[in-house]
């Protein structure tokens, strides 16, 4: 849905008011990096944030804090009032509700029954079921007093309408809502992490700011958001990192790898090393490979620096080694090898002075494993002779 096209602010909208929302901005912020291209996030238009999509559908999201109480508890008037909310901007902007998607994010809070009730209910019968409970709940209460009035409204708009917005209703608790965006960046180092996060918040923050100032209409196109940040982490250089040159693999290319079994795979194969693990390493090992492809081809690393890493590593390799022999003298050969693996994971270590995504040096050892400078097994050079 082009910009000029999206709907004026629902009647119960705030945007000049949504500078001391700081939960709504950092909601902004997650859609807007977890949104596909096309997408428009708003603030403060049909929701405290809505998400647009072209073919006119829409996702509405009302993201309350419980600090001054329990928004997600059954007698809670935010509750109802969000319910009643969404039932009048369908009806008002002429959104239909049976193809859009509701969500009711609380930072913290226990939730009640019925909340639960309707995040569960997402088959037409089970929001008909869903739909009685609420009605018999709503007749229990006194008329005008708490919640009643906003529960009365939202059941005024008919049970089409309702058991539409309960089917489509999801409901969120999260204690920390800056988790969201940390999952959208995660591959760098978690030093730089919280001031990415930052700098990502408040360039959605000033953007929709700008928008309000102007008079504009408060939404934002997910893949030029996208493409301001990261120009802003490139040109300053962000805590100088290495940006990641690939995406995590999906888990059929994953499969596809081990069942290969690379030399790296069947090294941590010669340590009973979990499924988990080893898939793990393959999406490590083949990020890992890419990067090291694109930022030399670039200029971004000097080639020689990559050799100078490995050698690193593997002297951290036989250090961990001694380490552990040591230690734990008696310990048995595989138990062995999988702590070996696990603390040369844990290894940090910068590339030319610059911070490299987290999963780059667990890559770089299983790229060493694949050519027999590391090995897991005390015995990996026989085991694995040299082809």
């Amino acid at each position: 849905m082009p910009i000029a096209t999206l709907p004026k602010p629902a009647k119960s909208s705030a945007a000049g008011q949504y500078l001391g929302f700081s939960l709504q901005q950092v909601r902004l912020c997650h859609y807007l990096l977890a949104s596909p291209d096309d997408h428009i996030v708003s603030l403060e238009l049909i929701d405290d944030v809505g998400v647009h999509r072209p073919d006119g559908t829409a996702f509405f999201e009302q993201a309350k804090s419980s600090i001054s109480g329990n928004p997600a508890t059954n007698k809670a008037d935010d509750l109802w009032k969000t319910f009643a909310n969404w039932a009048e901007t369908c009806a008002l902007l002429q959104i239909n509700p049976s193809q859009s998607q509701f969500h009711y994010y609380v930072s913290t809070g226990k939730p009640g029954s019925l909340i639960m009730e309707i995040s569960k209910a997402t088959t037409p019968c089970e929001s008909v079921v869903a739909l009685a409970k609420i009605k018999k709940f709503c007749a229990g209460l006194e008329a005008g007093v708490g919640c009643e009035p906003q529960l009365t409204k939202f059941l005024s708009a008919g049970d089409s309408t309702c058991c539409a917005i309960i089917e489509r209703c999801t409901f969120e608790n999260q204690v920390d809502p800056v988790d969201a965006i940390r999952s959208h960046l995660k591959v760098f180092p978690s030093a730089v992490l919280d001031d990415l996060c930052a700098a990502a918040i408040g360039q959605a923050r000033d953007k929709i700011d700008e928008l309000i100032r102007t008079k504009q209409t408060p939404a934002i196109l997910s893949s030029e958001f996208r493409k301001r940040f990261w120009a802003f982490v490139h040109r300053h250089s962000f805590a100088n990192v290495l940006n990641p040159a690939a995406d995590e693999p999906d888990q059929q290319t994953i499969d596809a790898t081990i069942l290969g079994e690379p030399l790296f795979v069947r090294q941590l194969r010669a340590v009973e090393a979990s499924r988990t693990l080893i898939a793990g390493a393959v999406s490590d090992y083949m990020r890992t490979t890419a990067d090291k492809v694109k930022w030399a081809n670039d200029a971004l690393v000097f080639e020689d620096s990559f050799t100078e890493l490995d050698g690193q590593l593997v002297r951290r390799h036989m250090l961990v080694c001694e380490e552990i022999d040591i230690l734990h003298p008696a310990l048995a050969v595989n138990p062995r090898g999988q702590r070996v693996y696990l603390e040369c994971a844990k290894t940090d270590m910068p590339l030319e002075g610059r911070a490299l995504p987290s999963y780059f040096i667990t890559g770089s050892f299983n790229c060493l494993a694949q050519i027999r400078r590391v090995g897991w097994h005390i015995d990996y050079l026989t085991l694995f002779p040299a082809e």
